[in-house]
């Protein structure tokens, strides 16, 4: 259930997003990247590190789909079968991936991840806290690993931050996700060689 607090939240997240990636002339632009392609796989390949065995693998917040399509070719790379699905809570959003991935139309969902209820479980699920009110990360992570993450799989939480100075860290996580007794089972960093702060960080929670 949501309160009048957390859909005028909603709201203005999804608001924001389109306005920001609808007016993006590239994939990753599209994708909330605002860098060169050669960045984007140094920042967002440890996504695709949790993922140690062939599965299906959801991205929450997936936008047009490239990280999905990214995390499919990376995780080849290292001789695993990915079958891509992807959830995002805008419409628009979501009919770019489905524009741009007609093989897997039918794999991109739309709804808010903090009600959605899934077709099936994935072995892999990526997602971030900032999807939700800071009030309801805990719960919104138990969701995720009570309803939409498979038995022996892992959900996948990000934090991104930005490689400029002046620009936003990524959060630390670790301990509050270990503080609500969520089983932490890998940490992967990408920290920036001229500044010393973490860039990228993903956690995998065993489920």
């Amino acid at each position: 259930m949501l309160t009048n607090d957390d859909k005028r939240f909603f709201d203005e997240e999804k608001s924001l997003h389109e306005e920001k990636y609808l007016a993006g002339t590239n994939p990753r632009q599209q994708s909330g990247f605002g860098r060169d392609e050669r960045d984007w796989e140094r920042f967002r390949r440890p996504v695709a590190a949790p993922v140690e065995k062939d599965g299906t693998f959801l991205d929450v917040g997936c936008a047009n789909g490239l990280l999905m399509e990214s995390v499919v070719c990376w995780a080849a790379e290292r001789g695993h079968s990915i079958e891509p699905y992807g959830l995002d809570i805008s419409e628009k959003l979501a009919e770019i991936a489905r524009q741009r991935l007609p093989p897997w139309r039918d794999r991109i969902f739309i709804g808010n991840a903090l009600l959605w209820e899934p077709p099936s479980t994935f072995d892999f699920v990526r997602t971030e806290m900032v999807y939700v009110p800071n009030r309801r990360r805990q719960e919104y992570l138990e969701r995720l690993l009570e309803r939409v993450v498979a038995p022996g799989g892992r959900l996948i939480v990000c934090s991104y931050g930005s490689s400029r100075p002046e620009g936003a860290r990524a959060e630390s996580l670790v301990e509050e996700i270990q503080d609500w007794g969520l089983p932490v089972d890998g940490i992967h960093d990408v920290v920036s060689a001229e500044h010393g702060f973490v860039i990228t960080r993903v956690i995998s929670v065993a489920r």
